[in-house]
């Protein structure tokens, strides 16, 4: 029987590799996440040292995602962490300018790349940002400039958005645009001709959680009023008010109920012309509320028919869960008057129609590969009974080529199966929601008052100076972090200088400083007590003998 066991392998080494080496990947990039989702709890309750401890354990390559978990778990730390979280966001911005270039440059390709580029799975150690993921990127960065008085370079951040949000429109375009064909392609192909991009076509699939109203109303999911409001903000502060109107104006446009926009967009003119008249603090207040929504793998059974009957094949696709965190701040005082503050930006929302116009290459990808992979078991067993059948006639025994066919048509079957499997990273430290408020206010130290949604009412007092002001509230469930413009406790400390000694001596050789990652140096990073670390291990990439044993259990 052993010379009828390398009969037919060499048909499916290919398949074989190929899906271990997706399957490593896979496993790599879902347990990452899954201990993001499982620590979830740690950030809700405000314990930033332990949810830095567990992004410094989980994430094996320093991508984009990293300094974005990283960088936003800093900033909440208080404005000491500032400089060190600056740091990280900016290591993440140089990586989106990166993916920027290379996505333009992907546009630039015939249309079968493109198709190539959307239907592919995209595991690897790099992370491609999520459209409003980019946006809040500059947004965040552009608030720690204003905390460290530094509006010039919150401006620069301003600009960013529009550029890299024409980019992100055309790839979208492109994308959809790429669906279309390959989905039509596959229907005139008679092995994938019951693919589909329909999510709808997917039975169990929960797409309520994509279809809610908020959702529906969005224009699109890369487009913040919040930030674009901000920007304006930033630019009306440095006297730009060809700048600055732009900004308003889509604020307005995406956020029409808002009544401050308006106010801002009416008064822009006047209040450039009276900045060095003015008498008063003007405050622009940002309050975020909730956790943005976690996204898993979730595997459903789909009924293919093929080869004269009907299949079950699983397929694997992303879910996101249902709002259950969402907060509405009921009460923010400052000084004598109180916080009118409207809701300007649902991010929350934006996550559901970032992944409702994700999901189409998704489910087409996934019923294509189902497609394929029952067509690979079909043509491995038919191999296995020609075999056994001439084996028959030649009087040899049937049995060992039955068996190896079997096996083969299993593996081949499973392993491009396996390939499907659903990239749910995503930053996971982002708030739900966004509101704002506009105030002016006496200068100077002024009490700032807030009820959290434990019900707690919590006070501190902020600093007011002449001019423009940015009061930032982040709340959690029993505690919250505020951070505010110009403030000296966000800027780096100033280096020691040494007195000067009586006897003269050459000076050194300038030597180039070495820059180290913040998250590894101990005298800028909290390190957190062992209590925070228990249960938490270094990640070890999947071997390929259990990737292979995954497939089968």
């Amino acid at each position: 029987m052993l010379k009828f066991i390398a009969l037919d392998f060499s048909k499916f080494r290919f398949a074989i590799l190929l899906s271990g080496i997706f399957l490593m990947a896979g496993c790599a990039t879902q347990t990452q996440q899954i201990k993001m989702n499982q620590s979830k709890d740690q950030f809700k309750n405000g314990d930033m040292q332990s949810t830095a401890a567990t992004i410094q354990s989980v994430f094996k390559d320093k991508n984009t995602l990293y300094y974005m978990e990283l960088g936003e778990v800093q900033r909440l730390q208080g404005p000491s962490q500032i400089p060190n979280s600056t740091q990280n966001l900016l290591a993440a911005d140089q990586l989106v300018g990166q993916w920027e270039i290379s996505t333009s440059d992907k546009l630039k390709r015939s249309f079968s790349d493109i198709s190539s580029y959307v239907l592919s799975e995209g595991f690897s150690s790099t992370y491609d940002p999520k459209p409003y993921e980019v946006s809040m990127l500059s947004q965040t960065i552009a608030l720690n400039h204003i905390a460290q008085g530094h509006w010039n370079d919150a401006m620069v951040e301003a600009k960013k958005m529009a550029q890299r949000e024409k980019v992100i429109e055309e790839l979208i375009a492109r994308q959809v645009a790429a669906v279309s064909k390959v989905e039509q392609d596959q229907q005139n192909n008679h092995t994938t001709r019951g693919s589909t991009s329909r999510i709808q076509n997917i039975q169990g699939y929960p797409v309520d959680l994509l279809d809610d109203e908020e959702t529906r109303n969005l224009k699109n999911s890369y487009q913040n009023p919040g930030a674009y409001y901000l920007s304006g903000f930033i630019h009306e502060s440095q006297g730009e008010a060809s700048l600055a109107a732009p900004g308003y104006r889509l604020a307005i446009e995406l956020r029409p109920n808002v009544n401050f926009f308006k106010t801002s967009i009416a008064k822009l003119d006047s209040n450039i012309a009276n900045q060095s008249k003015k008498s008063f603090a003007d405050t622009l207040l940002i309050v975020d509320t909730g956790y943005i929504p976690k996204i898993s793998s979730q595997k459903l059974s789909q009924s293919f028919g093929f080869g004269g009957g009907s299949r079950l094949v699983t397929l694997t696709l992303p879910v996101i869960e249902k709002s259950t965190d969402h907060y509405t701040p009921s009460f923010v005082q400052l000084g004598d008057r109180t916080a009118n503050l409207e809701l300007v930006a649902n991010i929350d929302s934006m996550a559901r129609k970032n992944l409702k116009d994700e999901m189409p290459a998704y489910v087409l990808r996934a019923t294509s590969r189902a497609l394929v992979s029952l067509a690979a078991q079909y043509m491995a067993d038919q191999t296995a009974q020609q075999a056994a059948r001439r084996n028959n006639q030649n009087n040899q025994n049937s049995g060992g080529a039955a068996i190896v066919g079997a096996i083969a048509a299993m593996i081949t079957g499973y392993g491009l199966q396996s390939i499907n499997v659903a990239d749910v990273r995503h930053w996971s430290t982002l708030p739900a929601q966004t509101y704002m408020a506009r105030m002016g206010l006496p200068i100077g130290p002024t009490s700032l008052k807030f009820t959290l949604p434990s019900g707690v009412t919590q006070n501190q007092t902020v600093n007011l100076v002449g001019g423009y002001n940015v009061v930032y509230i982040r709340m959690f469930k029993n505690r919250a972090v505020v951070l505010t413009s110009n403030d000296p406790a966000a800027l780096p400390p100033k280096p020691l200088v040494s007195p000067p000694t009586a006897l003269a001596t050459p000076p050194a050789p300038a030597v180039a400083p070495v820059a180290m990652p913040v998250s590894e140096n101990p005298a800028t990073t909290p390190t957190p007590a062992s209590s925070n670390m228990e249960g938490l291990k270094p990640e070890e990439s999947p071997s390929f003998l259990n990737s292979l044993q995954q497939l089968f259990n």
